[in-house]
């Protein structure tokens, strides 16, 4: 009897042993983030280094993210259906981007929305307002088409660049014609195509070559993405527009979202959460280094716009795109929360 005691203990110990070092694996297991970026060299490159970083701290460890930038997961399309599929874990972007599955994220883009006398208070608008209602809807809505949007910040405001000006005639009749390269989403396209100029739409890796060969006349992107990417010198005149501020977010695949466990969506979460803080941080710095370089170059023509000018643009976006988005009506909801947001603000 005692024999057959210790030989039925030492089976279950011998049983016991691969289990107890399957449950170990099992807690031990990661998960891949990898994390796409279509630029490089800039702050938002730094801004999803400074995401993977605070996500592999705050889960220990249990997710390795990877940062593939420059446009090496593909274009920002690609990207966002990779996203939807689960096949690329995260991806930082201007919200023109996720337009086409949430159109009501349009609004962020309208032109002359966000208050602010110089970029630094643009974009630290921008990330304050954001936290509000209109901020909370979007990543609502961007989490029913399969994008868990994590951080909403300000990135900066955006210039026109032009590879040729006359300096005889005002802003307006110099834009008049012009084919534009803007980021995608209807309010970037519908904001040119109000001033008299023809939006064009491109990836941004081919923007170089083809204002070089003239498949383009400009360009409206912030002055840091600019000089980052040397366009400026395929463009050499940089109208002071401040037109369209942009908003960045930072969006995770929903799919793979959902198979974390609970301690590592808070993880994630958090990580998001404070890059906002730090991004914004980023984004002032890097554009007023990059306005200051522009306007000191002496192979660059900072045309600032006059009140006449700016007034003559607005406008013509306000009888424009800022009327077709009233008639939308889930747009024009959207655009009375970020309104009240804005004003709160102002309180």
């Amino acid at each position: 009897m005692k024999t057959n005691l210790i030989t039925r203990l030492l089976l279950g110990a011998i049983v016991a042993a691969p289990l107890a070092m399957g449950t170990q694996t099992a807690s031990a297991e990661t998960y891949e983030m990898r994390v796409g970026n279509i630029t490089s060299n800039d702050a938002q490159e730094l801004s999803a280094k400074m995401f993977i970083d605070l996500v592999q701290k705050k889960s220990n460890g249990e997710i390795k993210g990877q940062l593939f930038t420059g446009g090496a997961l593909g274009s920002n399309d690609e990207v966002m259906r990779g996203l939807r599929l689960g096949s690329i874990q995260a991806n930082i972007n201007p919200t023109g981007n996720l337009n086409q599955f949430v159109p009501q994220a349009g609004v962020l883009t309208l032109p002359w929305l966000f208050p602010g006398n110089n970029p630094t208070q643009q974009i630290e608008n921008i990330t304050r307002i954001l936290k509000g209602q209109a901020g909370n809807a979007i990543k609502t809505m961007a989490d029913q088409k399969g994008f868990h949007v994590v951080s909403l910040f300000g990135l900066g405001p955006n210039q026109i660049f032009l590879r040729d000006y006359d300096k005889s005639k005002s802003v307006v009749e110099n834009l008049k014609g012009k084919r534009i390269r803007t980021i995608s989403g209807q309010e970037h396209t519908e904001t040119v195509n109000n001033w008299g100029a023809r939006s064009v739409q491109m990836s941004l890796p081919e923007v170089y070559t083809s204002i070089q060969q003239g498949v383009i006349d400009g360009f409206d992107l912030p002055a840091a993405v600019t000089t980052k990417l040397k366009y400026h010198e395929q463009a050499p005149y940089v109208l002071m527009t401040n037109h369209i501020v942009l908003t960045q977010y930072i969006a995770v695949s929903k799919a793979w979202y959902d198979k974390l466990p609970a301690n590592l969506k808070k993880a994630v979460d958090e990580a998001g959460a404070e890059t906002e803080a730090l991004g914004t941080d980023a984004y002032v710095k890097e554009q007023n280094e990059a306005l200051n370089m522009l306007k000191t170059n002496p192979k660059m023509t900072v045309v600032e716009l006059t009140e006449a000018d700016r007034k003559a643009l607005q406008d013509m976006n306000k009888k424009g795109v800022w009327t077709e988005v009233k008639k939308n009506p889930g747009k024009a909801e959207m655009l009375k929360l970020l309104e009240a947001d804005v004003a709160k603000l102002a309180k």
